[in-house]
């Protein structure tokens, strides 16, 4: 399965060292918080989620300009 790209709006990154012991390996390295552009009228605690990076799932990020 994937997910078609998309455009979402970064709210904060985090790295973690050692890697975040979640419950699943390989343990992230690393977090991205995402809102999507339709929910930015919301407020931003509750808005969007939480990517994990250096998981087992691939993740593709590219900035983009306008």
């Amino acid at each position: 399965m994937s997910i078609p790209p998309t455009r979402l709006y970064v709210g904060h990154y985090e790295e973690y060292h050692p890697p975040r012991n979640l419950g699943w390996a390989p343990a992230p390295t690393a977090g991205l918080y995402v809102v999507p552009p339709e929910r930015t009228d919301v407020e931003m605690e509750y808005a969007g989620c939480m990517l994990y990076l250096g998981g087992s799932d691939p993740i593709r990020v590219e900035p983009i300009k306008d």
